[in-house]
């Protein structure tokens, strides 16, 4: 199941979307709509009765995010039978304890590997590694994984957000003692919000320098009788440098990540159960870029719900065609179709894919009389012809194309 929030256009109200999906096609099982200021954590355990009470049992996999990760809700599924997979949130005091330990030192044992091609670097192996924990409070085991290719985003992420950091520090050391930045206050202020998250891994020293001044007291030239008093000055300058010692700690946990699970199954199988979750969060994404949804203006609750169940339906829709052909594909021993821009090869069409790829197919009738004496259809080649076939769409719905061919839809 995953969660969404949406602004529902009556006095800028929120609405929380619940979907479910298949794992066979990722396609939209069911929705519910929730109340704007429901939690996210209380949302499943309802979710899982209902699905339970869909299907007529209750051993199927509920695969969900760390919003699931409560004790009271894995105690629930598992006392009434359910099995589970999500990843465990990085607040509860078992990853706490465990990151810690990590990153002063102790050394994990690796029982587990899986090994996938790199999605994002043609020809690059992507692996994982499987190190099986300690049980969670619920008695459910923690897989702790490590992925090649999140340790390398979260390096980057790092060293970036350093140089930014090490920027910012430049910027604000040549503004030192000038406007905003006199008084020590002012300055440390400054620097928090320079650092920001890497503030741990600089090293940084705010030095002050101070002098005095024989200051005369009054206007006038001085004379004999003239008084003086001491004004003292301090001048900031600023240093830093990495430390070093606190970015290798860090580092030792870059790529970790905890799931939690009451399976039984192999640890490896449980990871790659898992990695359908980012399938679940797409089809979210799928209202702006697929199915163009634009803003709206509603008044009631009950058109806000009619609206967002024929979003539903949509989804399903475009999720089944995605389906049909991925599966066509395979069974027909088709290695790529050239449906991307530019003829670029593609294993896994998407709608949008499919969408695009039939631009330039039209109709043209000729007239007299008021009266369809000719039509041509151009543009449906071999290409789109394969598509339709794979697809179980006839030919002849298009090369019989005639005024109110939109009727075929309702048909």
């Amino acid at each position: 199941m995953a969660i969404t929030r949406i602004i529902a256009r009556t006095a800028s109200k929120q609405i929380v979307f619940g979907l479910n999906i298949t794992a066979d096609g990722d396609v939209p099982l069911s929705h519910q709509l929730y109340d704007g200021n429901q939690a996210d954590v209380t949302t499943h355990i309802p979710n899982w009765q209902q699905l339970r009470e869909w299907l007529d049992q209750e051993d199927f996999i509920y695969l969900a995010d760390s919003k699931l990760c409560s004790m009271e809700n894995l105690k629930t599924i598992a006392e009434h039978g359910g099995r589970y997979i999500t990843v465990v949130p990085r607040n509860m005091r078992e990853v706490k304890d465990f990151l810690q330990r990590v990153r002063n030192g102790e050394a994990l044992v690796w029982q587990h590997r899986h090994d996938i091609p790199d999605s994002r670097k043609r020809g690059a192996i992507q692996t994982y590694r499987i190190h099986v924990g300690e049980a969670m409070d619920a008695g459910a085991r923690i897989l702790w994984v490590h992925s090649t290719g999140k340790e390398r985003l979260e390096r980057t992420a790092r060293e970036q957000r350093l140089i930014k950091a090490e920027q910012a520090l430049e910027t604000l050391a040549s503004g030192l003692n000038q406007r905003q930045l006199k008084t020590r206050t002012q300055i440390e202020a400054a620097l928090k919000k320079a650092t920001g998250t890497v503030g741990a891994f600089l090293a940084v020293t705010l030095k002050e320098t101070r002098t005095s001044e024989r200051v005369q007291i009054g206007r006038g030239r001085p004379g004999p009788h003239t008084r003086y008093k001491e004004v003292e000055h301090v001048c900031y300058h600023l240093q830093w440098q990495r430390d070093e010692a606190e970015i290798a700690r860090a580092q030792r946990t870059d790529g970790l990540f905890p799931l939690t699970d009451n399976t039984g199954l192999d640890p490896v199988e449980v990871l790659r159960t898992y990695k359908h979750q980012p399938y679940l969060e797409k089809r979210f994404s799928t209202q702006k870029s697929v199915l163009n949804v634009a803003p709206v203006f509603l008044k009631t609750p009950s058109r806000i719900e009619a609206m967002l169940c024929l979003y539903f339906i949509a989804l399903m829709l475009v999720s089944l065609i995605e389906r049909r052909i991925r599966l066509e594909i395979k069974k027909a021993h088709i290695e790529r179709l050239p449906l991307r821009p530019g003829r670029m090869q593609t294993k896994a069409p998407t709608w949008r894919t499919i969408m695009d790829s039939f631009h330039g197919v039209h109709l043209a009738s000729i007239e007299r009389s008021g009266r369809v004496i000719q039509t041509t259809l151009k543009g449906l080649t071999a290409l789109r012809q394969q598509v339709l076939a794979l697809l179980k769409v006839p030919i002849d719905i298009y090369t019989s194309l005639r005024d109110g061919w939109w009727r075929f839809a309702i048909e």
